[in-house]
């Protein structure tokens, strides 16, 4: 059944009246991921049947890597799903095979389910480092950042005040330069729904914006109303924007973007502002909720309004200037860099671990209020708001709304952090990770590339996220790829393979293309 060729001579009408349509349910069912998709495109009875069968398998999936899935998909196809406004009343329901509800937000249609199976098959990566290859070397590199589909690289020009700007996309080919006077500090990327891709920079301490055309050919200037000042560092979700602006206090601005294509202007709308108590050190945006770490050790949640809506105990380990990444309603943060700079302190190698978990958001939409700690914070029918079944990926607004609707902030919202040793059975020592998809991307301080698999759709075990895999397990790949420590991560995928870009502490980026399970078994 790999080969279509004789059944594409076919007409959609010979086809179907080959067989009925439920044997050739059957016989689909029977194929794997990747040949159901090549399947899809036979003919439209053809095409029916396999969005019913990726249908049904990805509810199979753990159900926040669906959850993720469903969101970059609404991002970049269809529309933006906001979680933090409307009422649980405003979902669509529609029943799966399996009997079970889907819902959706009531702006949006039903996710292509086919788009949704290609992205799952593009994380199936191989296990064998030799089928990996480095596709592209870049030096004096300061910052990285990665959309659905390019990677942004930024390094230095020919003297300390300029720098510049590389896309590098499809498989690993540099599309465009741009040269730019300033120091830049950060950069992220805005994918709005059926726009182009917006490069948002922070260059000395301006906001300053690049619209990128089709084929990553070229960047083009956008101007930004009302201009903002920015205290080096922002992070987008989508067509939203936190942007840390501590001039009198700790406190960090939210604005909605949208893009004037005639008018070559990106207009801000502000959303809400979130005050801190101290400084906020990292944050992160996903899925409508802002997630910041202070530095006196809380992880906080916050709507896009700027609401608290809970907050952790102190954690000690993380008040340090550790490596630290929030992501997609995960942290990870290390105690690595207070052993080196505390050599004192920290003698023992056992005592040196990275702290991971789950933010409050995640832990709502997984496991409920009560299996969280944080029943302070959930009045009336915890059960009927939060419970297992209704924490669906498909559900998510409607759990999360129904929460969140009838109480008010509160300090008393545990968060677990497990300590685990990040490649442990490996005797490696991880400087810096990246997270995508249920994929851990580690760098080591020996010039390492470690991947995981975190998720696992063990419905007996009742098991999510499986942070012991880090600690007890070989890594999914194991990839030498310099003799220095690593300092950043990014990555994005492609319909064969996964593209890493992987920066030293000389600033040098190589970018490795990571062939997936499908490639490399038809070659």
């Amino acid at each position: 059944m790999s080969d279509y060729s004789a059944v594409k001579t076919e007409s959609p009408l010979a086809v179907e009246q080959l067989l009925p349509p439920e044997i050739w349910e059957i016989i689909l069912k029977k194929l794997v991921w990747w040949e159901v998709v090549r399947a899809s495109c036979v003919c439209r009875c053809w095409r029916h049947l396999a969005t019913r069968i990726c249908r049904e398998r990805c509810q199979c999936l753990p159900p926040r890597l669906l959850a993720e899935l469903i969101h970059e998909h609404y991002a970049r196809h269809n529309v933006f799903p906001s979680l933090s406004q409307g009422s649980s009343s405003d979902t669509l329901a529609d029943d799966d095979l399996m009997g079970q509800s889907v819902k959706y937000p009531l702006e949006a249609e039903e996710p292509n389910w086919l788009d949704i199976n290609r992205m799952y098959i593009q994380t199936a990566l191989t296990s064998n480092p030799y089928n990996c290859s480095e596709v592209l070397q870049v030096k004096q590199v300061t910052h990285l950042a990665s959309s659905s589909s390019f990677v942004v690289v930024v390094s230095h020009g020919e003297d300390e005040s300029s720098y510049i700007l590389s896309l590098v996309g499809k498989t690993g080919q540099e599309c465009c330069l741009l040269h730019v006077t300033g120091r830049v500090n950060k950069v992220c990327v805005m994918e709005m729904p059926e726009m182009p891709a917006v490069l948002a920079l922070c260059v000395e301490k301006n906001l300053v914006c690049y619209l990128v055309e089709a084929e990553l050919r070229h960047l083009l200037p956008l101007s930004v109303h009302p201009e903002l000042s920015v205290d080096s560092r922002l992070c987008c979700d989508g067509n939203i924007l936190v942007i840390s602006q501590m001039v009198d206090e700790h406190n960090l601005a939210i604005y909605e973007a949208s893009l004037l294509l005639q008018k070559k202007r990106i207009e801000l709308t502000h959303k809400g502002r979130i005050r801190t108590g101290s400084p906020p050190l990292y944050w992160d945006l996903w899925n409508g909720f802002v997630t910041t770490i202070v530095s006196g050790g809380h992880v906080s949640s916050y709507t896009l309004s700027g609401s608290l809506i809970g907050e952790s105990p102190l954690y000690k380990d993380l008040r340090y200037p550790n490596p630290t990444l929030l992501s997609r309603g995960l942290v990870f943060a290390s105690t690595i860099t207070s052993r080196t700079l505390l050599s004192y302190w920290h003698m023992d190698r056992e005592r040196d671990y990275w702290l991971v978990g789950e933010s409050i958001l995640t832990s709502w939409i997984q496991r409920g209020s009560q299996a969280v700690g944080n029943t302070g914070l959930i009045t009336g029918s915890e059960d009927e708001n939060c419970d297992t079944e209704s924490s669906s990926p498909g559900n998510i607004a409607g759990a999360v709304r129904n929460s969140i609707s009838n109480t008010e902030p509160a300090s008393s919202c545990i968060v677990t952090l497990a300590k685990v040793r990040i490649g442990a059975t490996m005797l490696l020592e991880v400087t810096v990770v990246h997270y995508k998809r249920g994929l851990v991307f580690c760098g080591t301080s020996q010039g390492h590339l470690l991947i995981y698999k975190i998720l696992t759709s063990d419905r007996a075990q009742n098991l999510k996220v499986n942070w012991a895999v880090m600690e007890s397990y070989i890594p999914s790949l194991f990839l030498s790829v310099t003799s220095r420590p690593v300092s950043r991560l990014t990555s994005y995928f492609t319909n064969t393979e996964i593209i890493v870009a992987i920066t030293d502490r000389d600033r040098n980026c190589k970018l490795v293309s990571i062939p997936n399970i499908r490639v490399t078994s038809e070659c």
